[in-house]
């Protein structure tokens, strides 16, 4: 799909209008290794990437290409070059068109997502990557027309993208236990045909006013995380566990609006046949749920900033057989401070699953030796028995990772 998504782009810039070409090229570099904090203190991570990004711009015309090149030394599959994103975009005078393989983010959550669900999400090592790489660039279409207080955003998925779900032996952040009674056998490759009736379409109407922002969206696609069905072995020796992606249709609002030195943040969204994962039986299981988000940002100066957000989904008609229980709470609460004249920053980042009663954190430092190089350590913490951070509970790290930017 990268293929597509390059000369997907190729042909517009080619007949784009302009003499003069305006070319960029940056990046970076970064490396990041991280050690388990108890036995048998193994190394989590251990990973060195470079990013290079090239822009060219002709009149109303701008191509973007960035690639990354990756050694990771404890997942050798994960060791490529790829190309992450490549896309034309054409700007008009109050609107613009985007073709090619690009990152698209809806709504205003803060590390949930609520209605931001176009594009998917890689979990190879779970949370314990920047945000921003955790999301998959998608091949779409989009076109966005915009005025001064509003916006209009229309976006075609020909072909659908899906999370990265990690089940590999040797990766640490594996979801299902490799040395365990029973053994487990996963297929994760049952996913929806890339064809273009797979595809994904929607849009997004924001609105910016005096004093509020607000948006509605909706988006016909998959459950992008998959749902497992598991089956069992005659002897009860072997699960088999097969990945399962059905259509929903999603429909939500977002919002936000500053008090003073706050900022209030919300998400509202309708998910209609979201497929569920179930304990037993081969017929699958789809619900409309609902789902709501509400954060604080809270500024309350010398370069404090701290952050608050609640989430809860809810499963109406909810039957026994659903492995996911009926209301599901997720909290964020996040500090963050500048010192030494904002060089350091320091800050810490939770996630609370209220619902199973864990949690991880993220604690780190961040010194700035130059705007082009950055020094950074951290603690990454998981505490909990049940839920997703306490299936990672022995997993626990120290890490470091230092970057230049070019």
């Amino acid at each position: 799909m990268r293929k597509i998504a390059f000369l997907l782009v190729l042909p517009f810039y080619a007949v784009a209008q302009g003499d003069e070409i305006e070319y960029t090229f940056n990046g970076f570099a970064d490396t990041y290794h991280a050690v388990r904090s108890q036995s048998p203190y193994d190394f989590m991570s251990s990973r060195s990437r470079l990013r290079t990004e090239f822009g060219a711009t002709k009149g109303k015309s701008y191509l973007f290409a960035s690639v990354n090149s990756v050694y990771n030394g404890i997942l050798e599959e994960e060791t490529r070059i790829e190309l992450r994103e490549v896309f034309f975009k054409y700007s008009g005078s109050n609107w613009d068109f985007k073709a090619g393989r690009q990152i698209i983010i809806w709504g205003v959550a803060d590390g949930l997502r609520i209605t931001d669900v176009v594009s998917p999400m890689d979990m190879t090592e779970f949370l314990a990557r920047d945000y921003d790489d955790i999301r998959i660039p998608v091949d779409a279409f989009r076109v966005k027309y915009l005025k001064s207080n509003l916006s209009a955003e229309f976006v075609f998925v020909p072909v659908p993208s899906f999370f990265i779900i990690p089940d590999a032996p040797d990766n640490p952040w594996s979801v299902f236990p490799q040395s365990s009674d029973p053994h487990f056998e996963v297929n994760m490759e049952n996913t929806p045909l890339k064809k273009i009736s797979n595809s994904e379409f929607g849009g997004r109407f924001s609105f910016f006013l005096s004093g509020i922002d607000f948006s509605f969206s909706a988006l016909h696609t998959w459950n992008k995380m998959p749902v497992f069905q598991r089956s069992y072995s005659t002897n009860n020796d072997t699960v088999f566990v097969e990945a399962q992606h059905n259509r929903m249709d999603m429909v939500g609002m977002d919002f936000s609006f500053p008090i003073r030195q706050f900022v209030v943040r919300g998400e509202v969204a309708e998910y209609f046949g979201e497929l569920q994962t179930t304990t037993s039986g081969n017929n699958k299981v789809k619900r409309n749920t609902s789902n709501f988000l509400l954060g604080v940002d809270w500024y309350p100066g010398n370069d404090w900033t701290l952050t608050f957000q609640y989430s809860h989904k809810l499963i109406p008609d909810y039957i026994d057989k659903i492995e996911t229980k009926e209301n599901t709470v997720l909290a964020t609460s996040g500090i963050t401070k500048k010192v030494f004249q904002n060089t350091l920053s320091l800050s810490t980042f939770t996630y609370f699953d209220v619902t199973n009663q864990s949690f991880f954190n993220r604690t780190s430092a961040d010194y700035s030796l130059t705007d082009e190089i950055h020094m950074m350590a951290g603690y990454d913490w998981f505490e909990g028995d049940e839920g997703m951070f306490g299936l990672y509970k022995n997993n626990s790290e120290y890490w470091v990772k230092a970057k230049f930017s070019f």
